[in-house]
C-alpha cells in the first residue's frame, strides 16, 4: 500500500482552496493540477508499506496530548524539486502546534523502524506540480480559517490517471 499521513480540510476550506487553483490555473500554461478533493497538508510520507498497525499507533502518540487548534490559508508560493516546479498554498496559524504533532509523529514513526523523514517540514496544500506559470501576486487567495481536530493516514492508489486518496486511519483530537 502506498501510504501518507496527513491533516485533511474541511469541504468549505477545500473549495477555497479550488479558488486559489483556479486562479493558478488562468496564469500557467503547463501543470499537473490537484483535483479538488485532494488538497491535504501532508505530514508524512510513507511510500509502499503494509505496517498499518504501528503506523496507527505511531499517529496515537503523534496526538496523545493535542488540542483542536486554528489555521488559515496563507500565501502562494512554489518551489523546484528535480526541475520540475511545485505550486502550492502555504498555511499560517498555530503552526506550533502542527509542528509539534509532526515531530512527536516522526519521533514515534522512528520507533517503529520508519527511517527519518528526509525533508524539513513545511506545512502547505498542494495545488499542482510539474507547473509553469506567470506571477503568483496576479492570483487572489481567499481568506479561510478551519480548526484542526483529526490526522489522517491515507492510501494513494492510481485509478485510470487520476491519483485516489482513501482514509485508512483517522486520530482525532
Amino acid at each position: 500500500m502506498r501510504l501518507f499521513i496527513a491533516v485533511p480540510l474541511p469541504k468549505d476550506v477545500q473549495r477555497a482552496v479550488s479558488t486559489a487553483e483556479a486562479g493558478l490555473r488562468s496564469i500557467s500554461t503547463a501543470g499537473r493540477f490537484v483535483p479538488t478533493g485532494n488538497f491535504h497538508i501532508t505530514l508524512r510520507f510513507l511510500g509502499e508499506s503494509n505496517a498499518l498497525a504501528d503506523i496507527a499507533s505511531a499517529m496515537h502518540a503523534a496526538v496523545r496530548d493535542a488540542r483542536p487548534f486554528l489555521l488559515r490559508l496563507g500565501a502562494l508560493g512554489s518551489f523546484t524539486h528535480g526541475g520540475a516546479r511545485t505550486s502550492y498554498l502555504s498555511v499560517t496559524g498555530d503552526l506550533d502546534e502542527l509542528n509539534r504533532i509532526h515531530e512527536t509523529l516522526e519521533a514515534a514513526l522512528f520507533e517503529y523502524g520508519f527511517a527519518g523523514g528526509k525533508v524539513r517540514f513545511t506545512p502547505h496544500i498542494t495545488l499542482a506540480r510539474a507547473v509553469e506559470h506567470g506571477d503568483l501576486k496576479k492570483v487572489a487567495v481567499p481568506n479561510a480559517a478551519f480548526t484542526v481536530r483529526s490526522i489522517v493516514l491515507y492510501e494513494s492508489t492510481n485509478e485510470n490517471g487520476r491519483m485516489v486518496y482513501t482514509p485508512v486511519h483517522m486520530e482525532t483530537f
